[in-house]
C-alpha cells in the first residue's frame, strides 16, 4: 500500500518517478541475474572419456552418462578404460579420446612437453592417493609417522599406476619431502587398483601409492597399513598446498576450439552430475550407478556392505571446480622438483569457462 503522505512529500511528478524506479529495483531483484549461466546444449557430438579399470573413481562421469546429464546437454559420454594418466594423454593427442582424467601434475607436464592441453574442469579437489605397505615389511619407524615412515621403504619396491604417473610423483615427491632419495626405491607399474591389488597379493611390489578400493579392500583383508595417508593431510606442505586441484579432466586445446559447444556442455554436465553426487539425498541411485559400472571381487567378505561404504565416504569429495592458485601451486612443486623447467601460467593451462571456486 502507498503511503498518502509520501505521495505528499515526492509531488506528482517527483511521485511518479520515485513509483518507477521503486519498480524497476524490484525486478532486478527478483528476475534472473543477466550473468546467469545459460544452459549449454550441443549437436549429439561423442565424447570419448578416459576411466581407469578396476577403479571406482569416476561417480561424476558415470551419473552424467547413467542419471541422462549428458543427453539432457546434448552430448553422448562414453567411457573408455585406459589404465594410467600418461597413457591417457598419449590416447587424448592421438585423437583416441576426446577427454582424460589425471592428476594435475601429470597433465601440465605433458603441457610442457608440448601437449597442447587445457584442463576444463575438476575431478577431486583433495589428494586421493594413500602409500600404502604390505602387512610384513617390517616397520621400524611406524610410530614416528611421516617423514621418519619413507626409511622403512628404502630398497624396496613400489607400485604405482604407470611410469610417470601422478602415483609415482606423489610417492617421489614424499621421499623429497622426507629428505630422501627418491630413487631408493624401485617403482614398478601395475596399472589401477583392479590389477595393481593382485601384484600386491602376489609380492610383486612392498608397497603401492593407490587410491580406493585399493586401501579400503587391503586393510579389510588386513594385508597391508597406510603408511602415509595423503587423504588425510598427511604429507610435506608441497604436496597438501596441492588442494583445490588435485584430479581434473582435460581435453586438447584445438578440440576446445573446434568444439567448444560440446565442451561447454560437458562441463555443465559434470558440474550438475557432481552435485547430484554430492546430495546425501541421492545416496540410494547413485548406489545403483556405481552397482552397475562397478563390482567388488567375490573374495571380498560383507562385499556388499563394503561398497556401500565406499560410495558413502567417497561422495563428498568430487568437486567440479578449479582453483587456479593450486594450479599455480602445481607449477611451483613440479619446478621444485625438477620435473618441468618453465612456470605454467594458469590463465592459458585452465580452460577460461572451466568453474571457479
Amino acid at each position: 500500500m502507498i503511503n498518502k503522505n509520501m505521495k505528499r512529500g515526492f509531488g506528482s511528478a517527483s511521485f511518479a518517478a520515485a513509483l518507477m524506479a521503486g519498480v524497476m529495483t524490484a525486478a532486478i531483484m527478483t528476475a534472473p541475474q543477466a550473468n546467469a549461466e545459460e544452459k549449454v546444449v550441443a549437436n549429439g557430438e561423442l565424447l570419448r572419456i578416459q576411466e581407469y579399470p578396476g577403479t571406482i573413481l569416476h561417480f561424476t562421469q558415470w551419473v552424467a552418462a547413467d542419471k541422462g546429464f549428458c543427453e539432457d546437454h546434448g552430448i553422448r559420454c562414453e567411457m573408455v578404460k585406459i589404465p594410467s594418466g600418461p597413457v591417457g594423454l598419449q590416447a587424448l593427442a592421438a585423437g583416441s579420446i576426446e577427454v582424460s582424467f589425471a592428476s594435475t601434475e601429470v597433465t601440465m607436464q605433458a603441457a610442457s612437453r608440448g601437449n597442447d592441453v587445457q584442463l576444463i574442469v575438476g575431478h577431486s579437489p583433495a589428494n586421493i592417493y594413500t602409500l600404502n605397505v604390505h602387512a610384513d615389511v617390517p616397520r621400524p619407524n611406524k610410530d614416528k609417522g611421516y617423514p621418519a615412515v619413507m626409511q622403512d621403504l628404502k630398497g624396496l619396491n613400489v607400485g604405482v599406476t604407470g611410469r610417470g604417473s601422478g602415483t609415482e610423483l606423489q610417492a617421489r615427491a614424499l621421499f623429497i619431502g622426507a629428505g630422501m632419495d627418491p630413487d631408493d626405491v624401485t617403482y614398478i607399474a601395475v596399472g589401477a587398483p583392479g590389477t595393481a591389488y593382485p601384484s600386491f597379493l602376489a609380492r610383486q611390489v612392498d608397497a603401492a601409492m593407490m587410491f580406493e578400493p585399493f586401501g579400503t579392500i587391503c586393510r579389510l583383508q588386513e594385508t597391508c597399513g597406510a603408511l602415509v595417508d595423503l587423504v588425510g593431510g598427511e604429507g610435506p606442505a608441497e604436496i597438501t598446498s596441492l588442494n583445490g586441484a588435485f584430479e581434473t579432466y582435460a581435453a586438447r586445446t584445438d578440440f576446445i576450439e573446434k568444439n567448444t559447444v560440446a565442451i561447454d556442455a560437458f562441463i555443465q554436465a559434470i558440474t550438475e552430475a557432481t552435485a547430484w553426487v554430492n546430495d546425501p539425498a541421492n545416496f540410494d541411485e547413485l548406489l545403483e550407478v556405481v552397482k552397475g559400472r562397478f563390482t567388488l571381487g567375490e573374495e571380498i567378505e560383507d562385499s556388499e556392505n563394503v561398497l556401500r561404504e565406499l560410495v558413502k565416504s567417497g561422495a563428498p569429495l568430487y568437486g567440479a571446480e578449479i582453483d587456479r592458485t593450486a594450479v599455480k601451486a602445481f607449477s611451483d612443486y613440479l619446478i621444485q622438483n625438477e620435473l618441468i623447467t618453465d612456470s605454467v601460467d594458469p590463465a592459458t593451462f585452465v580452460y577460461a569457462k572451466a568453474p571457479k571456486p
